[in-house]
């Protein structure tokens, strides 16, 4: 994904695309929501050409030529376009086309006013930009073309529209990566530091490249259909298992190698539709060759899970480079699943976080009732689940902001049988794990 220019141009390209924001490069920056698609949008592909453009992942669109206005549409509220209208500052995208002389149009529109055949209310504005190369990659600039209907405020726009040769009935596949649109209205990732040991949560923490999946235009990042339980969040990964594959794959790759150390666990929270279902994750280095294949199995239909998977057998290991991920292996089901939080986490000692300063469980062993009582340094993203001997996840206790200073949490663990059971404390993405003994 790094690119050098000359400092000149450099310093030329920051003065005209200031404040722009990154809305998709199809690894560690994919903000938009993706709403209707005329062709065949593959948003996880390989990029077929790394000259020019060294993206491991681009997307990939095939027209569909039955549309004479064939349409991508992003669904993103934005900022006050004033600036993109007057050309001050400008939209950019990296494009790989078969053929040079294909117009590229972007049309800003309000979602709720504009209409399929009432054109052109609603529509703000159009900008335009063509290729000049065949069969390779060029970074392509937008100009302001017309404003169709200026009765639409600058800021009241929610919706950019993306067509590949407009007016005409080509087909053909495009790549394209690297979209600098403009600003949000609120982009919840602005200010936020990726975190590393979170490979990707579909929101602020995108650390791997996505590069084939079997199923193709049915994975992508999505809202997150089912905001509750053990996933929260607001955006997850959709994934349709192609049932005509017996051994379903999707590959990526991670962002360098990663460490395996004596007590790491890699986690995966799933939405599965018909638990029970197997899991399958296989780390590779850069041939593929197998170094440990995971398996872990959904228990819950229809609501998020957090399974865990042991790799400390392949501790210390330096040639971990890349990822599969199977649903359902060796099946020919064809399900829809999503999953979210693949991320990776050692199990320290609690006394080892620094960001906490003083930590207790008690009583323990439990009757039941079992307090934590800690404090923290600074404010801090917390986290707290409680797992049973097989690793399974039988309790969400927190998974909240917390302000510094000294804090109380309470689990109450009646239901589940006596024995033995671990907490995991993650405190700004950094585990620790500890057990509790319930005697009631």
């Amino acid at each position: 994904m790094k690119r050098f220019y000359p400092l000149f141009f450099l310093c030329i390209l920051t003065y005209s695309l200031s404040a722009q924001t990154t809305w998709d490069n199809f690894n560690d920056s994919r903000k938009a929501d993706y709403g209707f698609i005329s062709g065949t949008f593959i948003p996880y592909n390989e990029n077929p050409d790394k000259d020019g453009n060294t993206s491991l992942t681009a997307a990939s669109y095939t027209r569909n030529p039955a549309e004479t206005f064939d349409v991508l549409i992003m669904d993103v509220p934005m900022a006050d376009l004033s600036d993109y209208v007057s050309g001050t500052k400008q939209m950019s995208i990296d494009v790989w086309s078969p053929s040079a002389g294909t117009t590229i149009q972007i049309t800003l529109e309000n979602s709720t006013l504009a209409l399929p055949a009432n054109f052109p209310v609603g529509r703000h504005s159009i900008y335009l930009a063509t290729t000049t190369v065949a069969m390779g990659w060029e970074t392509l600039t937008f100009s302001f073309n017309t404003q169709p209907d200026a009765s639409v405020a600058n800021d009241n726009v929610d919706r950019l529209v993306l067509l590949f040769a407009p007016d005409s009935n080509t087909g053909g596949t495009y790549f394209w990566d690297n979209f600098n649109g403009p600003e949000f209205a609120n982009d919840p990732c602005e200010g936020v530091t990726s975190n590393a040991n979170i490979f990707n949560d579909f929101e602020c923490s995108q650390n791997v490249s996505y590069t084939f999946s079997h199923s193709g235009v049915n994975f992508r990042r999505v809202v997150n259909p089912d905001q509750s339980g053990v996933n929260t969040s607001s955006h997850a990964g959709r994934y349709v298992r192609n049932g005509g594959e017996m051994v379903d794959v999707q590959i990526g790759k991670f962002d360098g190698n990663i460490d395996i150390l004596g007590n790491s666990v890699i986690s995966l929270d799933v939405w599965d539709p018909n638990a029970p279902t197997t899991i399958r994750l296989s780390l590779q280095n850069e041939n593929g060759d197998v170094i440990l294949a995971m398996d872990a199995t959904t228990s819950t239909s229809s609501a998020w899970e957090k399974l865990t998977f042991d790799p400390t057998s392949v501790a210390g290991a330096t040639d971990i480079t890349q990822f599969v991920l199977l649903f359902d292996p060796e099946s020919n089901t064809d399900d829809e699943y999503f999953f979210d939080n693949f991320e990776i986490s050692g199990s320290v000692s609690v006394d080892d976080l620094e960001d906490v300063t003083s930590f207790m469980v008690a009583p323990n062993p439990s009757p039941g009732l079992t307090n934590f009582q800690y404090e923290l340094r600074e404010a801090a993203a917390v986290d707290l689940a409680i797992f049973d001997v097989t690793g399974k996840q039988v309790a969400q206790v927190i998974r909240e902001n917390q302000l510094a200073g000294p804090q109380t949490v309470s689990w109450q663990g009646d239901d589940l049988s006596n024995g033995i059971y671990f907490y995991t404390l993650t405190v700004n993405g950094k585990a620790a794990t500890g057990k509790i003994v319930l005697n009631k």
